[in-house]
């Protein structure tokens, strides 16, 4: 089974949007797209038996063509989930458990070590002329060094 429900990607990825049962990610033997137009079903596959999914259809629409149709437009679509209500509980309750896991190590890589940052900042590793001050102070006469913390004053 194959499933792209990315719409980041759409156009960029080069995939089809949509389900996909059989074959491959490339050509599945069943797709069904996200707007469910151009809907395809081929013959054959590796992993079903061989043979067509639609009916034999003629120009007019009509059955009876020996000819099948490849793709179709699909006007609805039943879906069915088993498991009831504890399942579908438990798999919200782990969707939300991963997406709080994803925005804590957002919010983590944002976080600056400000101490951090300021002694980078200090030391010029970032360059900056906001503490220039301190080097054109060093060597006036009115300037006095604190030992303890190694500023200047």
């Amino acid at each position: 089974m194959y499933c792209n429900s990315e719409s980041r990607s759409r156009g960029y990825d080069g995939q089809a949007h949509g389900i996909g049962f059989g074959g491959t990610v490339d050509k599945p033997r069943l797709f069904i797209s996200e707007s469910f137009d151009e809907c395809m079903a081929a013959t054959g596959d590796l992993t079903f038996e061989a043979g067509p999914l639609l009916p034999k259809r003629n120009a007019d629409g009509d059955f009876g063509n020996p000819n099948p149709s490849k793709y179709f437009d699909l006007e609805s679509l039943e879906v069915w989930g088993v498991g009831g209500d504890e399942v579908v509980a438990e798999a919200l309750g782990d969707r939300h458990k991963q997406r709080e896991l994803v925005a804590a190590n957002i919010r983590k890589a944002r976080k600056v070590d400000k101490a951090q940052f300021l002694d980078d900042f200090q030391s010029g590793l970032i360059e900056s002329k906001a503490f220039n001050h301190r080097a054109q102070m060093r060597g006036r006469g009115d300037c006095r060094i604190d030992e303890d913390k190694k500023n200047n004053y």
